[in-house]
């Protein structure tokens, strides 16, 4: 068995939006006890297999790879294990793919047994989307995300947090609204299980807003939450639920057999961990009992209210519990995850005597955090030794920079926001694209329309006639940059994951971007020139000196096409990790080519920066990547600046100064917790300033010259990864910026930092 396996009374808690509004759509499916009720946002449709209604199987983590065929062979002799058993069902909680190709769901659906074809029941992990240039296909194979079913006297919820190629998870509005609609319309008396792929809670932070889910389904009877993603086997109780992390495939033949059973305390559904050994023998062993009827373990310790006041360089907490709530401890702290300090040591509260003793309070410190909006985690410790956890947030004062306005838009802002003659443009994951003319004191609507769901940037052509909208509907748009008016389409075959690069050739503009595996060359027009095979996955943006156009693949190459024609001028080998996985993960991939002086072309991989000749593809220069410890280079775009190449290592949140001659590092600094997309943004004043949004929300400011990093205001309550757009001067500049909600933060008061 795995010796990865706790049993806590903790909390184990350590974002795929959906492009079009989730419709439900009730299908009965059979008859009797073992029927099920699916409500379906689209997609496949699960049948009945005909098995014993009382119990299920359960799969996690995957990571079925074509090219690990051992893998494969765990899965299939697990799931003949688990079709002689006769399931009512089988939930699978995501990472069910290694990179969420084609060839992967594939050969996952052809390993399953064909009885057992349309009752499984899946929600994606990270691995189908955190790499995918085309995420559309995990509903092609396999259906929608988020939808729920009744069976066995249960109802069940799967829920995707999750959008393509993101890094940070975010419930999206469309599920939350989804979510409540469903809940309401389960029976009073049907005990509800939620599965997804990640654990919620204090104590693991994947999706930055599931409290908005905890406090969402408190006062409906969830009594357990499946989940995935730590490849470990952990029990804890929070909240009125028990939540079970099942194990990986990658660490052993592991599935879960879940059985309703009626114990002394009443309904139950008694979970046991099964090893399928290589010999057929299978070995189990008891996981976990979870109770059916209400009260779960901590379900009665809250909700209780809660108000957090900044005062000096601490925040005074104070929460009243209910009365009749057995609560031994009351403890707080700052959010861990999102604003990346040492702050995982909770804080307990002194229980005041007041209101019967309802009332806890105390201080937590916050000398470290920067002015804006936060979030305070708050435990409440049961006699049982169960929790239940919740959130308040708070605001730090600031005596500078500050945001001014919010503008809502809907759907998540993804891509890097469009500038140009102080009119900035935002597309959403769900389609709309909006121009605006920001200034210091309000955010004036130039136009709206609609396109197709947008992850990446608008680009304006040279002349600022036309906007050019990647698009993963398969379409690049023209829209007209005056009034919003869609001009042309053309239809690329994949989604747009890439980032459009401009550049003129013989006089004549054109544009570049990957798709999938292919690069593609269009005029102004629309019309495409001419397209090539870069052998790998591709989502960043290729770069064109006129001559020859460069860009970085999945398969761990660098590519040089002719610019006229497409043909192959050279490729370099960047990375050779001897699997598709491998090069993927640590190649040039989602790269930001960009063009140095003295003919050379600069390429980033996961861990290291990397200088090649631009007519031959010979090596001028390797950054010190490794030496230094670099950890995510890749994701940031590089910045050219007349102080050197600026790159952040989003993982440790590290700046680096680069010479560009030679690679060699001239300066680094501590900045911020994390970052992955947003780019820094120069000043128009200064030039060696440069803004930078961080996928936490944190604003820091980069003086190259003095070789400093301030942090200066946290913007966002929420991850981001769109680079943000700085127009105006002085006084009246106004830095905006978008995130996972959708929302525009107008910042200013940046003269005064």
């Amino acid at each position: 068995m795995s010796s990865a396996r706790t049993e806590t009374t903790s909390t184990a808690l350590s974002l795929k939006s959906l492009t079009t509004s989730v419709s439900r759509r009730a299908v009965l499916l059979g008859g009797g006890a073992g029927a099920l009720s699916l409500a379906l946002g689209g997609g496949r449709v699960h049948a009945v297999p005909g098995g014993e209604p009382g119990s299920f199987a359960m799969l996690m983590d995957l990571h079925i790879d074509d090219e690990r065929p051992a893998r494969t062979a765990d899965f299939e002799r697990i799931m003949a294990h688990i079709e002689a058993r006769n399931p009512g069902f089988v939930l699978n909680c995501g990472d069910i793919t290694e990179l969420g190709l084609a060839r992967e769901y594939e050969a996952y659906l052809a390993a399953i047994p064909e009885s057992l074809r349309e009752a499984m029941m899946e929600v994606p992990g990270n691995h189908e989307q955190q790499w995918s240039v085309n995420y559309d296909l995990y509903e092609q194979y396999l259906g929608e995300g988020t939808y729920s079913f009744d069976a066995g006297g249960l109802h069940f919820i799967g829920l995707d947090p999750q959008a393509m190629m993101e890094w940070g998870w975010f419930y999206d509005d469309d599920v939350l609204d989804w979510l409540e609609r469903d809940l309401r319309s389960v029976p009073e008396d049907t005990p509800i299980i939620l599965f997804q792929h990640y654990a919620m809670g204090a104590d693991w932070n994947y999706v930055h807003n599931d409290d908005e889910v905890l406090r969402i389904i408190e006062g409906y009877p969830v009594r357990g939450i499946f989940v995935g993603h730590s490849h470990l086997t952990e029990v804890s109780r929070y909240n009125g639920a028990t939540q079970v992390i099942g194990n990986s495939l990658k660490n052993g033949p592991y599935y879960y057999w879940v059985e309703r059973t009626d114990t002394d305390s009443g309904p139950a559904l008694e979970i046991t961990e099964v090893t399928v050994h290589a010999d057929g023998e299978a070995e189990e062993e008891q996981l976990a009992i979870v109770p059916l009827d209400d009260p779960g373990p901590g379900g009665d310790l809250g909700p209780f209210q809660m108000r957090a006041n900044p005062e000096g360089s601490e925040v005074s907490m104070r929460v009243d519990v209910h009365p009749r709530a057995d609560v031994q401890e009351v403890q707080a702290r700052v959010h861990p995850y999102a604003y990346g300090r040492d702050l995982e040591r909770w804080v307990n509260l002194d229980r005041t005597g007041q209101a019967g003793g309802r009332r806890w309070a105390g201080q937590v410190d916050a000398a470290e955090l920067w002015p804006g909006p936060h979030k305070m985690e708050v435990r409440a410790v049961g006699a049982d030794g169960a929790v239940y956890d919740d959130v308040v947030r708070f605001e730090l004062p600031t005596s500078s920079a500050r945001v001014e306005w919010t503008t809502q838009l809907q759907g998540r802002i993804q891509g890097a926001l469009a500038e140009r003659d102080r009119v900035v443009v935002a597309g959403t994951t769900t389609g709309h694209l909006e121009a605006y003319a920001p200034t210091h004191r309000s955010n004036r609507p130039v136009w709206r329309t609609t396109t197709g769901p947008v992850y990446r940037q608008p680009v304006f052509t040279p002349d600022g006639s036309q906007l050019l909208v990647p698009s993963s509907d398969h379409h690049l748009y023209a829209h007209d940059a005056g009034s919003g008016a869609e001009l042309w389409s053309t239809e690329l075959g994949s989604p747009l994951a890439g980032d459009l690069a401009l550049a003129e050739v013989d006089g004549q503009d054109r544009v570049f971007v990957a798709v999938g595996t292919t690069l593609f060359s269009l005029d102004l027009g629309g019309e495409v020139l001419w397209s090539a095979e870069l052998n790998g996955i591709c989502a960043g943006r290729p770069e064109c000196d006129g001559e020859q156009v460069y860009i970085g693949s999945g398969d761990g190459n660098a590519y040089a096409f002719d610019a006229r024609t497409g043909e192959l001028a050279w490729q370099r080998a960047l990375v050779d990790r001897g699997s598709t996985y491998g090069n993927v993960l640590y190649g040039p991939w989602a790269c930001y080519v960009r063009l140095l002086p003295d003919g050379a072309v600069l390429f980033t991989t996961f861990t290291n920066a990397i200088a090649l000749d631009t007519a031959t593809g010979q090596v001028r220069w390797e950054g010190q990547g490794g030496e230094l410890g670099m950890l995510q280079v890749l994701y940031t775009p590089p910045t050219l600046t007349d102080h050197g190449i600026l790159l952040v290592d989003g993982f440790n949140g590290t700046v680096h100064l680069v010479d560009e001659a030679t690679g060699q590092e001239k300066w680094q600094a501590e900045a911020l917790p994390r970052n992955f997309g947003a780019a820094p943004v120069p000043s128009p004043e200064e030039d060696s300033v440069y803004w930078l949004i961080g996928q936490s929300g944190l604003l820091i400011r980069i003086d190259l010259a003095n070789e400093s990093v301030d942090q200066v205001l946290q913007v966002l309550p929420n991850y981001t990864q769109s680079t943000a757009a700085l127009v105006g001067s002085g006084s009246e500049q106004v830095l905006v910026a978008g995130g996972q909600d959708g929302v525009l933060h107008g910042v200013v008061g940046l003269d005064q930092v």
